[in-house]
């Protein structure tokens, strides 16, 4: 009997902990995808990487346009070369495509590298602001809801994308 008792007053005190710690427990989410397409930078920021992508294509074009004119020079005159001259223009065809082929390589990475340069002081004051209104509102998790990988948001979530957004704007 005396052990029942015990038990029953672990279980009932247990119950309790765990009841007020979910009632402590404040959970809220972000969309910080849609924070940083609201982001007064972004506009600009996407400005430089059309403009830096625009000077990287011409660059790509002129390349291409020039090995497509001496491949045609080639194909032309190739009948009328000697092995050693046509080996040799060959080569040099395949090396130009080669660095065509290797440019463009370099300006996706490059671009891609940009990109995650203009955009990390956006993220860093996002995140900032996100820990901010956190600390302040008393949040013990954040979920961050735009990539998906959240498979429910419980109703009585707190959506704070509209404070950081506000926060934002308000800077």
């Amino acid at each position: 009997m005396n052990f029942k008792f015990t038990t029953a007053i672990l279980i009932t005190v247990f119950s309790i902990q765990l009841l007020q710690a979910q009632s402590i427990l404040k959970i809220g989410h972000v969309n910080i995808q849609e924070i940083v397409q609201n982001h007064p930078s972004t506009d600009s920021i996407r400005k430089v990487l059309e403009t830096e992508t625009k000077e990287m294509e011409n660059l790509y074009n002129e390349m291409l346009k020039e090995h497509e004119n001496k491949l045609g020079v080639f194909e032309k005159d190739k009948a009328g070369y000697s092995d050693f001259v046509r080996n040799s223009k060959e080569k040099e065809l395949i090396g130009m495509a080669q660095k065509i082929q290797e440019y463009n390589q370099t300006a996706q990475q490059q671009l891609q590298r940009r990109n995650m340069e203009l955009l990390k002081p956006v993220y860093d004051q996002i995140n900032l602001l996100i820990s901010d209104i956190s600390l302040k509102s008393s949040f013990t998790y954040v979920l961050e809801i735009g990539s998906g990988a959240v498979a429910y948001t419980a109703p009585t979530s707190e959506n704070i994308t509209p404070l950081v957004l506000e926060k934002l704007k308000g800077k």
